[in-house]
């Protein structure tokens, strides 16, 4: 239905906002069945719980846009007449720009709602489809959370994805879905947000578009627990590379995230990947922002890694840094440890021996989460520092150049920098 705001007597109770998968497979006819179908559930949750008439969708899914449908006026306007906007939390979800726009032009019209003073309504209920690191969520959005007790701690764990995938979690899956309908529910019952004039979609930027004039790279050369070399203790890795975790039990959260926290206080906008991920930017001549890679001792000596340090032993790029992180409670990596740092010099001689002080110990070895974490702030800086000194800025008149370390810091070019 298209029409206009003032015509829907009942519009949809919730938006649903989710970063599409792609059809890698061509076995695979609908990668997204299971967002499909999680989105009927809650539409029969709150269809039971509410005098929804019949024929009126609970809510909106763009599965519903018919074919030859004028995409953005019809988006627009689902999101100018929903009451509640519920984002589907995924890895993905942050880096699609579609995404960033559904939010973007629901958060004008709630913020408009406001106009005449007060805090914007609380209309948006996000929803963990897969669990997403703190660190790739938007600072600004943060504080948005829907948290429920009945929700439970398997779904904190595994997301509604991974409550649907599994049989014995079938009924935690039912009760996050009753959870969220009622939420949903209660939201539009209590705010009433008022519909608004549709916006002009088209023009509508991204809320998660990137200053990249703050960003820093964050690299992961490590393993993930099914891609470990043969004989080392899987314990410290996770799911993916970034999950790689050097320091428990001292730390509890992969090593990637806590570097991510510390360039977030630094005033730059941490970037977390791996090395495919950050490739081209690693391999460019002319730096595209600083960059921090955390090297894995134990990919030094496999074979498999050997491209990546031979592209990333260049001295000419002093705006990229390396932090090598041990830990001495770690009995397997202490007793390689000769071994290991005779592979990491083997393999990335130049890197070691380049850049200040603070950016040498790094590279050389940070002893533990304490030594990590008092370090990595000086090295971001001085890495700010190497990037300032080789970027070609653009002169832009009456725009200073940015400043990516402390005032005070005194500068000089380092001898033999290019």
């Amino acid at each position: 239905m298209a029409g206009t705001p003032e015509a829907r007597p009942h519009p949809p109770y919730f938006f649903l906002s989710y970063a599409r998968v792609p059809h890698n497979d061509p076995a695979n006819k609908n990668p997204n069945i299971w967002v499909e179908r999680f989105y009927r559930d809650v539409c029969h949750e709150i269809l039971q719980l509410t005098s929804l008439p019949h024929g009126v969708p609970a809510g909106f899914m763009d599965t519903d846009l018919a074919t030859g449908v004028e995409w953005d006026k019809r988006l627009a306007l689902e999101l100018a007449t929903c009451q509640v906007f519920v984002p589907l939390y995924s890895p993905r979800y942050f880096e699609s720009e579609q995404c960033g726009k559904e939010w973007a032009a629901f958060d004008l019209r709630r913020r408009h709602h406001m106009s005449g003073g007060g805090n914007p309504p609380e209309v948006i209920v996000p929803a963990y489809w897969v669990p997403v690191p703190e660190y790739k969520i938007p600072e600004s959005l943060r504080a948005i959370q829907f948290s429920d007790k009945a929700l439970g701690t398997h779904y904190k764990e595994r997301g509604l994805y991974g409550l649907m995938k599994i049989s014995r979690f079938r009924d935690h899956y039912k009760l996050a879905v009753d959870s969220l309908a009622k939420r949903i529910i209660a939201v539009a019952d209590e705010v009433r947000l008022p519909p608004a004039e549709p916006c002009d979609y088209a023009a509508i930027k991204s809320v998660f578009e990137r200053d990249e004039g703050r960003r820093f790279q964050i690299t992961v050369v490590s393993y993930s627990a099914d891609t470990v070399a043969d004989g080392r203790d899987p314990k410290y890795y996770g799911t993916a590379a970034r999950d790689w975790n050097p320091y428990p039990p001292e730390a509890s959260r992969a090593l990637a995230e806590i570097a991510a926290e510390i360039v977030r206080r630094a005033g730059f906008e941490p970037d977390v990947g791996t090395y495919e991920e950050h490739r081209r930017d690693l391999k460019a001549a002319s730096p595209a922002c600083p960059a921090l890679v955390l090297v894995d001792p134990w990919t030094a000596a496999d074979p498999h890694f050997r491209e990546v340090f031979a592209e990333l032993d260049r001295p000419d790029r002093p705006w990229v840094g390396l932090a090598v992180p041990w830990n001495d409670a770690d009995a397997q990596t202490t007793e390689c440890m000769d071994a290991l740092r005779a592979g990491l010099r083997e393999v990335l001689p130049a890197k070691i021996d380049q850049g200040r002080p603070a950016v040498r110990k790094a590279a050389n070895g940070l002893h533990g989460l304490a030594d990590f974490e008092s370090s990595l702030t000086l090295v971001i800086s001085e890495l700010g520092s190497a990037y300032l000194r080789h970027v070609q800025a653009p002169q832009v008149p009456g725009t200073a150049r940015p400043r990516l370390y402390p005032p005070s810091h005194s500068d000089p070019p380092e001898e033999g920098e290019p």
